[in-house]
């Protein structure tokens, strides 16, 4: 990769922990927080490979863990089954948008799905269609979202890119 992909994906990869932790716990619509780390993770993985997303996943997971979350390595840990779960998705180049922002939106419902059930194992009691219905679903359409654009900004990255066999 080109100084220009690294320097992208550093800079966004602070961006996206800043946002995870800093700006969007506190400053939010309708306590809706969207997971950047993961949508940034997604977007990398289509754009550039699968081991620059598992290089996010963990490091942006353990990172978020450690600053803000109780259950230190379960981010990471679904970050990775996202990853491996993303990349045994049919996709090719030509696959639209509408589709991979539908894949990013599934995985990050699976995502928030497991992350509540993780939640109720610990102990913690909540009703979990609810969370589900009114929590979870909408901060995974708001994740996809992130990852459409993100995968947006990394395409112009890839211009005059000749693959070698």
């Amino acid at each position: 990769m080109t100084i220009k992909r690294y320097a992208a994906l550093i800079f966004s990869f602070v961006v996206a922990l800043f946002l995870d932790t800093a700006v969007l716990p506190k400053w939010n619509l309708f306590d809706l927080v969207p997971f950047v780390m993961l949508a940034l993770m997604l977007a990398s993985q289509q754009v550039f490979s699968l081991q620059t997303a598992i290089l996010i996943g963990t490091f942006g997971g353990l990172f978020e863990d450690l600053l803000c979350e109780n259950m230190i390595g379960l981010t990471p840990a679904l970050c990775l089954l996202a990853a491996v779960v993303y990349e045994k998705l049919p996709k090719d180049s030509d696959t639209k948008p509408f589709i991979l922002g539908l894949y990013c939106l599934l995985l990050a419902i699976t995502v928030e799905v497991l992350r509540a059930l993780a939640a109720r194992i610990i102990g913690m009691r909540f009703s979990f269609l609810d969370a589900v219905l009114y929590g979870a679903l909408p901060r995974a359409l708001l994740t996809g979202l992130w990852a459409l654009l993100f995968m947006a900004v990394f395409k112009p990255l890839l211009k005059r890119q000749v693959d070698t066999v």
